[in-house]
């Protein structure tokens, strides 16, 4: 199932106006498993028939080999191959209807025996005009996973396709990425020339509705797949591959145990099985993702500080006093350009939950005095996980308003980057809720030292109307609130997310509202063995 139904139709979009003559070259960047690869099949598949659809996904391999199936995804876009054809096949069935196509890859071979690599890339990319040409209809160009070409040693590969990139009007480029930042980097410096523009998009949040009903439709054989579903997405966030191992390996748990009920039991042991067991393919993947740290100067402090941001700690001056202060700015560079943590403003976080699960349950119980054995650090990692089944069960059953008025209570005058804006969240003395009536959601009057927020708190999904209402409200206030927050849990329509920009409001839309979670609400080491309670804001109720 397609959980991210948007997104596919605003690529199909983008594909629809190329062929009508209007290029806009594509970036989709997100974590391995976020879903690139099945919205580029998805895209392929929908494809107008007027363009030539050269894919060619990169792996860790030679050079040789690369430029081989390169050659290969650019003859099986004119002769519409089966996708097993070898390179000499496909030059037989291309040769009568495009003899300069065929000519121009068959000159490449001697490049390859002499070992010019860099030149045959060159001499690659330069077929595809004639392709073109020849076709008389333009060219969509996909390099999935496209920041292999540099790890496969081709020399000066992204200042040669950047120079195509500008030059070329009847190319698309579609690249992918599970390196976000390292994308970036690239993006920004070596492609983003005068007529070469990406967009880039961003595979963070999934389509909650589309995951909701997927979820449902895979659990609704079993009993208490309406607790189940709404937790998994939550702990296990956007990651469709994460969702599909963990409703794998359950449904064989609840095959070996021969019962048709969902428990946390279950899930606590499932989730062992793939993610606490050093033979758990989640523990793997979670592995590999650190062990890279192992060959790096300081890799072994870097991990001691993956692991305290893991815990909770958010600022430098937290991290500072858990850790080490030492070189810390240099070593948190240096695991965001790993991708194992993010800045927003001044905090610091893990985006990956099953990353920040493993590193604050399994790698921190592994490392503590006296847990030598899997027996212990399987009970702590089952207490971990119990306990934040027992706090979103908590959280589930308050309304969403209170869902939010809580997580204003937990503010620590942080200052963070959310939607595009900086600002600092102070901490609240007292948080005062207004019944603003439906659809119009409930309104939350709060309050710290000099300072008075105001935030729009709306199930429904926020138009115009409620924007004009809420802006009406705060200006009726004294004295006037000094932020004006507009929280939706349904997202926003385009002409009510224009006119909260136009009066001045911060919008928290979904990605937004995770990072909020991921550094307010989810559960800290310390919760679960130290049972601290740190709140100390008064909440009044609706009305009040």
């Amino acid at each position: 199932m397609n959980l991210r139904p948007e997104l596919s139709g605003y690529l199909e979009q983008r594909l629809a106006a190329f062929a009508q003559g209007f290029r806009h070259n594509l970036v989709l960047i997100g974590p391995a498993g976020s879903g690139k690869t099945y919205q580029i099949q998805h895209l392929l598949a929908k494809a107008p028939a007027r363009l030539s659809l050269i894919y060619c996904p990169i792996y860790r391999e030679s050079c040789r080999s690369f430029l081989n199936r390169f050659a290969c995804s650019i003859l099986r876009s004119c002769v519409e191959g089966r996708g097993s054809e070898t390179l000499d096949e496909l030059l037989l069935l291309a040769r009568e209807r495009f003899p300069r196509t065929v000519e121009a890859i068959a000159a490449i071979e001697p490049l390859l025996a002499r070992r010019s690599f860099a030149e045959a890339l060159n001499r690659t990319l330069d077929v595809i005009p004639i392709l073109i040409e020849e076709r008389r209809q333009p060219a969509v160009i996909i390099l999935d996973e496209f920041l292999l070409l540099e790890d496969l040693g081709l020399g000066h590969v992204f200042h040669e396709l950047g120079k195509r990139v500008m030059i070329w009007p009847s190319a698309l480029f579609i690249l992918t990425s599970s390196s976000p930042y390292r994308a970036r980097l690239i993006l920004r410096e070596r492609l983003q020339l005068l007529f070469g523009q990406f967009e880039l998009i961003s595979m963070e949040a999934l389509d909650s509705a589309a995951t909701a009903v997927w979820l449902e439709e895979e659990l609704s054989d079993f009993k208490g797949a309406e607790q189940m579903a709404p937790f998994l997405m939550r702990w296990l966030g956007s990651s469709p591959w994460y969702l599909c191992a963990m409703l794998e390996r359950l449904k064989e748990s609840l095959a070996l145990r021969g019962t048709r009920t969902l428990t946390s039991d279950v899930l606590s042991e499932t989730a062992w099985e793939l993610l606490g067991r050093t033979q758990g393919p989640l523990h793997q993947w979670c592995l590999s993702r650190t062990e890279r740290l192992n060959h790096l100067r300081n890799g072994a402090r870097m991990m001691e500080v993956l692991i305290h941001v893991a815990c909770g700690a958010r600022t430098l001056t937290e991290i500072g006093r858990r850790a080490t202060k030492a070189g810390l700015s240099e070593m948190l560079q240096v695991l965001v350009e790993q991708d194992l943590v993010e800045r927003r403003g001044t905090c610091w976080f893990i985006q990956d939950p099953v990353l920040r699960c493993w590193l604050s349950s399994v790698v921190l119980a592994q490392r503590g005095a006296g847990l030598p054995d899997e027996a212990a650090v399987r009970a702590r990692f089952s207490a971990f996980l119990s306990s934040f089944w027992k706090q979103w069960m908590e959280q589930r059953e308050l309304s969403f308003a209170d869902q939010v008025a809580l997580l204003f209570g937990r503010f620590q005058d942080d200052i963070l980057l959310l939607d595009s804006k900086t600002g600092r969240l102070p901490r609240f003395r007292t948080i005062r809720m207004h019944t603003a009536g439906a659809p119009f959601g409930v309104y939350l009057l709060a309050e710290a030292d000099g300072k008075s927020w105001c935030a729009a708190v709306m199930d429904a999904r926020v138009d115009e109307n409620a924007v004009s209402r809420f802006d009406a409200f705060c200006r009726a206030q004294t004295p006037r609130p000094s932020r004006k927050v507009v929280v939706p849990r349904l997202g926003m329509e385009v002409n009510a997310r224009l006119l909260a920009k136009a009066v001045n409001m911060w919008v928290w839309e979904s990605q937004d509202w995770d990072v909020l979670l991921t550094l307010y609400g989810f559960v800290r080491e310390e919760q679960v063995f130290e049972h601290e309670n740190k709140n100390s804001c008064d909440i009044a109720p609706v009305g009040a």
